[in-house]
């Protein structure tokens, strides 16, 4: 199992992720197959899913690392805040939604 610090006394400059829907909107879920000669570069085979780092990179350049030898790895769980806004933010379009449909019948 896995933890990242996240406590609060540990933080300063603390603000909400604007735009979120916006920038969920510029990635891609994908799926792929590794390329076998260059296995030895990320230790994986076969059929996968996920994301393009680089796509990452331009929307949420926190949760991209680069390597020694200039590959880049996402830190899937730094995509979790971006998710958790953009649920709220169409949950805030959902209740409008329904409010407007509400209001019209």
């Amino acid at each position: 199992m896995s933890f990242s610090t996240s406590d609060i006394r540990l933080k300063e400059n603390i603000k909400p992720i604007l735009d979120s829907l916006d920038k969920l909107s510029k990635l891609n879920g994908i799926e792929f197959d590794w390329k076998k000669e260059n296995e030895s570069a990320h230790g994986y085979k076969g059929h996968d899913v996920g994301v393009i780092a680089q796509e990452i990179k331009d929307v949420l350049p926190e949760a991209v690392r680069e390597n020694e030898t200039g590959y880049l790895s996402v830190r899937y769980e730094k995509i979790v805040p971006l998710l958790i806004e953009a649920i709220k933010e169409q949950q805030i379009q959902i209740d409008e939604l329904k409010n407007l449909i509400k209001k019209e019948s």
